[in-house]
Order: C-alpha cells, then structure tokens, then sequence
C-alpha cells in the first residue's frame, strides 16, 4: 500500500510505476480473505475472539485468559464482520493485496476530547468542500441536536475515514464512509484543492484512485487532461487505451448482469452501443458472442415453434384444434426463461423413430408440466390443457361453489393426478391480476383491499415494484421490506430499487439491476412507534405477501425478508418465528428483544445478515445486544454481523451492493423440508412450523407480548417432530395436544403407502385417496405454489 499525503514525494519513474502498477506488481499491505461455506468472500484483517458480547472495537486486543475463540473478526477498515470460524469457514484465510492508492490529508483535529459513546439518528449532512470537510448534524447522547465539522484524514478506493475537528468542546470521533458513497465532483474537487496540480505524480497517483474505485469515465479525463497538461509525457497515451478496456469490461458486466435479470431488451441497447471502434479485439469477441447467445435463444425458440406447427398440422382436425391454443401460448411465451420446459422436445422432436402424437406430447407436456416429465400419451396431453385451465381458476376464484364444482370436474378428467397438477402449479402464471387503477408508476402497484364488515379480518395493504421487462412466465426473487413506523412504505421501492427516473421511465437501482421484485407492506398501525410483536404485525406482513404472489411471479424459494430500524427489528423476528417462509433475512439497525432473544433455535434455516453502527445508542450495540446476537452467530447457522465504524442509527446504504451480492448466492435458497423439527414456540400465531402446524397452544404457554414485563415466567416451548423409518412420524410432548401433519412427498413420505403417526401412547393411520382437494386448497390459501401439501393428517 502506498500511503500518499499533500507533502510526499516519489523518486520513481512516472511511466515506470504507471506501467507497473498496471500489470498488478505495485507492492501493497496485504490482507487477509475468507471464503464462507455459503460461498461469499470477505477480505480485511482477522482476529479471533471469544464473543459477541463485548466492546466491539476492543475485542480484537483479547486477554482474560479465555480458552476458546469461535468468533472471527474481519476488519476491512470501514466494517468489522462477526462470524462463527467452524460454522462459517469454508477454508483458511488466504493472503492477498490490499488497497494500492491511500491518500492522507491534514486536518485540524483535536488532541484530546470528549469520546461519543453513542449518538442517535442524522437530521442532516451537508455536501464536502474543496478541503475535504462537512457537517453532520446527529442526536447527541442526550437526544438534542449536535452539529460536528468532520474532515476526511485518510482517503483509499474502500473507505474514507472522518475525524471530528478542533471545536468548542472537541470530539473524539473516528468514521468510516465507503468511497462509493462520495461523489465524483466531490472527490475532484478535493484531489484540486488538496494536492499539488503541478506535480505529475500526484496527479498521476488520482488516475490509479480513480481505476481502483472503478470510475473508469473520471479517470480517462483526469489523465486525459494530464497529457494536456503533460504533452511531453506521450507514454501514457497508451494508458488511456487501458481505461478504455476497463470501462468495455464494467459495461459488458452490466449488459450480462441485466440480461440474467430478464432484462434482454436493455441488454441488446447496451451491446448495440457499444464502442467497438475503441476496444481491442477480444472484447469485441465477447460483445459479438454475447449478441449471439442473445440471438440464438431467439432462433432456437422460433426453429422450435415452427417445427411444432409443422407436426401438428399432420394431426386430424379435432386434435389439431385442442392443440391450437397452446401452441400460440408456447410461441408467444418462449424466451431464456422457458426455454428448458421444452428440453424433452428439443432432444426428441425430430427423431423419426418416435412417434409423432408421442413427439408432440413431449412438446406440450414440456410446457405444461416442465422437462422431464415424460409424457408422451397425446390423448392425456390435451386433457391435461383442460385441467390447467381448472386449476388456474380455482386459485382465482372466491367462490365456494364453484371450487367444489372444479374438483368435481376434475375427478372425471385424465392427467388430474396430484402429480401432474403438483408439476403445473408453479408453471402458472399469477392466477390474479392487478386491481383497477392500482398502476401509479410503470411497473409500481399499490394495493389496498376495500373495507369488509368483519373488523377483525386482516386485508393486503402494500405497495410492490416489478422490474423492467417483467414478464409473468419468468420466476423472480422477491425483497419484503418493512419499513419503520414512521416511515412509509414508498421509501422502501426508494431504497431498494432506487427511485423513478421519468426519462427512462424506471427505477435506477440495485434491485432493478438484479432483477428483483419489491413488496413493502404497509405492516403498522397508525401513530404506531415501535415494533410491538404482535401476531397481527405477523398477519399483516404474511397476508400482504400471500396476495403478491397470487398476482406477481415471485420465486417462492427466493423471497428476503428485510427491513430497517423497527422494521428491521420486525423483520429479524418474523424471520425466526415462520422460517419456513424465508431465504434469508437483513436487518439494518434493527433492536432485538421480546421474542427475538429466546427463537434462535429457529434460526438453523434461515441465513441471517445483521447491519449495524458501532455508535448506534449506549451502551454500544454489541454490549446491548451481544448476548442476543452470541445466541444467533451458532455454529449451524448461516449468520454475520456487520458493523459500521463510527456510525449510529443508520440505514447504510453503501452496504447494498454486498447485501445483493448476499442474496445472489446459490446457497441462498430456502431450505428443503427438514425430516426434524426441534423449535421454539411463546406466542399465539407462531403456530406453523415446516410441515407441523399446532392447533392452539396449551395455557401458560403464549405470553402477550404488549404484556411481557407482566409475565410471571418467561421461557419459549419446544416443538419436536421428525419423520422416521418406515413411513413413521413422530411427535414429541410440546406445547398442544392438537396439531396437522402437512404432507408431500419430497418430506419423505412414501403417500402411495400407509402413514403412521405416533404422539404418546396412541398411533394415528393415514391413507392418501388422491384427491386434489388439500392440494388445490393449501396452493390457494398459502399461495406458495412450488412446495404446495397434498393431504393433511389432523390429531386426535
């Protein structure tokens, strides 16, 4: 690492060290990186410590003769990330290079003063001048308003550090800001101001600043205008041309990024602008082959669509008009996303020895039921268009009768087997659409459900933001943020998705990037505070989400949870109380009590990731709340804790892009059915659990949680299950004598044989008949329709 002040000078050849620090040999302090079984990549300074509940910033330095140290510590200078080593380490820690280019700057900073030992909420941060200061006006430890002059002292393409400057009286106060949160015309201002323009090398050092933090635009005109000033230095035109590769590169990242997201269109706008004039060879391959696999899925699906109708035409007249339909459905629906429905056809359709009604049935049924399935019967194919046509209203409609009617209907059809329906489910489309006038923005719903007389009755209420070219056939993952009481839910779209552009008619932000769908319920009460842990903020979250997914393509394996200041707390808490639900959970600055502190047993199957400010209240978060959080970082649990430097009570958007990069892990995915259930009950509501759902719990067990200092005793019941050999489950002594055993196969229940139930002295028998009836009903209640129950068992 090359520490850089106003003052410093370098005796090295420009060109030489410009040269060499581009073919990646500048010598640099090394760090430390972990690779975490979920497969995410931390990088900064480790030290092992013994816990969580301790002063964060101290913890480091250990002593006290403490004999074991679970707890690793990653300190990349701006954060300190908490994790379990044997729970979390995937291998090692392996040395790597820091950052290269570090900039210190002179400022007047107190000697000594007054230490925060917590501050509270920002009212307000003004820009930073050309000498690299601002003011930031926060909660003061006694809650009034205290305004502080901060000045950048240390500057790298990762953070930034802020002290307090001399006042009357002075502070103590070192921060730490990502550099990505500092904007380009605040940076060049300061690098004008605060370094010598009329020394090469200083200039030279805010290219490679500029390259590190990769802003390749700011860095081609500051060297640009270096050779303008420089004409003598002509070797390092050909730095430019680096740049300019550097910028493909980001571009290209972003065109693929966009083009995974299902974002096509945007990604062919970017290719079809693409400056090839200006990159080298090799990057022109990638944006031609790039351009070609986008092409190709084209060709393959209008190849695929042509050769169907050219088959079915040889069908007689009645079957080529059942067929006609679907066929229209298929051309109109293909693209990257449903193209693998029809694998089975693309490797068969042409192969003459097959034949062709068997053909066309893999073509059909592909598209019904998915690859794989097999069906070549052409006869139980069309039926099998009739009963997706059923099923599809019987999600939709309100009406008793007519679901009855539907199930009757169905009885009396082929192909209306739990397995096939179970196989057309999440291939559906939303079997809802969007209420009338409910459109505020493109691709922004707001969704109210009118009055009813039953007062008690919980009614979505949400907003939701779909991404750009969203399309109902493809499957996306879902952020449910909760915002805190006084917020509203719109600054969640804000926050997640960035806010609306009006040229270009989206949201610029990370989650339009991704490709991700934002829910954010409107989950409080009005004049509520706080989070107040009840099973109605539960059902008001639940209920909202429920109704999304009937009329948006959620991804139900790949929905998180999340939220900020009490609705982090809310999120942190509904996460462990329904982990049956969940991919992950992100709390920012959230306050865990109640319930919270005795539910980590539930946590196993559920990642978390808990964002917070060292500062955030006295005392400091980590001694408030360590021992809370020592119950969560397990060594079975996917779980980090990542704390901010300096700061309070914040939301951290700088943390963003890793929170995505968090939620993009393959690992990331919720978890299958488990065979056993060990968990933790105390409160009416937090009543199903997987595959068991309790009926009511016995007295004494759920304490009122707007009562909880009232209560005599407070300690959470265990909920015990598994399922066992031999098509046995049993159930353990807990907290209800009535409870329903939700089945499906992939649970390990063979459901063409005999069930077996044993709770106590008395064993239950269950045999699955086939109906459709809890299939259809659970898809329609739950809405999860990938992982849908067939038949329920209720005890006694």
């Amino acid at each position: 690492m090359s520490i850089l002040t106003v003052d410093h000078r370098k005796s090295t050849s420009i060109v030489l060290a410009f040269g060499v620090w581009l073919l990646g040999i500048t010598p640099s302090l090394a760090d430390q990186q972990v690779r975490l079984k979920n497969g995410l990549a931390l990088n900064g300074l480790i030290a092992d410590i013994a816990s969580l509940n301790q002063n964060p910033f101290a913890s480091a330095a250990g002593g006290g003769g403490v004999q074991t140290r679970p707890i690793m510590l990653i300190d990349d200078g701006m954060t300190r990330i908490y994790i379990h080593r044997n729970g979390m380490l995937a291998a090692d820690p392996i040395d790597i290079r820091g950052v290269d280019t570090f900039f210190e700057f002179k400022q007047l900073t107190p000697l000594n003063g007054q230490a925060f030992q917590g501050i509270g909420s920002i009212f307000g941060v003004t820009k930073f001048n050309e000498f690299g200061r601002r003011a930031i006006t926060v909660r003061g430890p006694e809650g009034s308003p205290l305004t502080i002059i901060q000045g950048i002292t240390e500057l790298n393409s990762q953070y930034a550090k802020l002290e307090a400057l001399k006042a009357t009286p002075s502070y103590l106060w070192d921060m730490r800001v990502a550099t990505s949160s500092l904007s380009s015309e605040a940076l060049r201002k300061i690098f004008k101001r605060r370094l010598d323009q009329n020394d090469i090398e200083r200039r030279l050092d805010v290219v490679r600043f500029f390259i590190e933090t990769r802003r390749y635009a700011d860095a081609h005109d500051e060297l640009t205008q270096v050779l303008k000033d420089y004409p003598e230095e002509q070797d390092l035109r050909a730095q430019l041309i680096s740049i300019t590769e550097f910028q493909a590169t980001q571009l290209l990242d972003e065109a693929k990024r966009r083009a995974e997201a299902g974002q096509e269109v945007f990604a062919r706008k970017i290719y079809q602008g693409f400056p090839l004039q200006a990159v080298g060879r090799v990057t022109r391959l990638q944006v031609q082959d790039a351009v070609g696999k986008l092409d190709q899925t084209a060709d393959r699906a209008k190849t695929l669509v042509a050769t169907l109708r050219q088959q079915v035409k040889q069908l007689n007249e009645v079957q080529a008009a059942k067929l006609k339909p679907v066929i229209d459905e298929i051309e109109a629906g293909l693209s990257s996303a449903t193209l693998t429905r029809m694998n089975d056809y693309l490797q068969f359709g042409n192969e003459e020895k097959i034949p062709l009604e068997d053909r066309i049935a893999l073509a059909v049924a592909g598209w019904l039921l998915g690859p794989g399935s097999g069906e070549q019967n052409l006869t139980i194919t069309i039926s099998l268009i009739r009963v997706r046509e059923l099923v599809s209203e019987y999600l939709r409609t309100d009406d008793p009768a007519r679901r009855q009617a539907i199930i009757q209907e169905l009885q009396n059809l082929e192909g209306a087997e739990p397995e096939y329906v179970a196989r057309m489910l999440p291939l559906l489309t939303p079997p809802r659409t969007w209420p009338e006038e409910s459109e505020v923005a493109p691709g922004m719903h707001s969704v109210t459900a009118p009055p009813v007389d039953n007062a008690t009755q919980i009614l979505p209420d949400y907003v939701i933001q779909l991404p750009p070219e969203y399309d109902p056939l493809r499957e996306y993952p879902c952020v449910v943020a909760l915002h805190p009481p006084r917020g509203a839910a719109e600054q969640q779209l804000d926050w997640w998705a960035g806010q609306f552009d009006a040229e270009s008619q989206q949201r610029i932000g990370q989650a339009t990037r991704h490709g991700y769908i934002v829910l954010a319920p409107r989950w409080t009460r009005p004049g509520q505070r706080v989070y107040e842990y009840t099973p109605r903020e539960h059902q008001r979250v639940l209920v909202s989400l429920r109704d999304a997914m009937r009329r948006a393509s959620i991804d139900a394996d790949r929905i998180f949870l999340v939220g900020h200041g009490e609705g982090a707390t809310a999120a942190w808490d509904i996460a462990v109380s329904h982990p049956d639900i969940w991919a992950g959970m992100i709390s920012i600055s959230a306050e865990p009590g109640k319930t919270i502190a005795h539910y980590f047993p539930n946590a196993e199957n559920v990642p978390l990731y808990m964002v917070m400010g060292e500062l955030d209240g006295a005392p400091a978060p980590l001694i408030r709340s360590g021992p809370i959080l020592d119950d969560y970082v397990k060594v079975r649990n996917d779980a980090m804790v990542v704390m901010y430097r300096g700061h309070g009570h914040e939301y951290f958007p700088e943390e963003l892009p890793r929170m995505f990069e968090w939620m993009n892990l393959a690992s990331h995915v919720r978890k299958g059915i488990p065979d056993k259930i060990e968990t933790t009950t105390m409160r009416e509501g937090d009543t199903f659990f997987w595959w068991l759902e309790l009926d009511g719990l016995k007295p004494g067990t759920a304490i009122n949680p707007v009562l909880w200092e009232q209560a005599e005793r407070i300690r959470g019941k265990l909920v015990s299950a598994f399922i066992g050999a031999e098509n046995q489950i049993r159930i353990g002594q807990g907290p209800t004598d009535r409870f329903t055993i939700w089945l499906r196969p992939d649970m390990g229940i063979d459901l063409a044989k005999r069930v077996t139930v044993r709770y106590g002295r008395r064993p239950f028998y269950f045999d699955f008949d086939g109906s459709l009836t809890v299939l259809l009903e659970d898809a329609r209640q739950r809405a999860d329709r990938k992982r849908p129950f067939w038949a329920k068992i209720v005890v006694p």
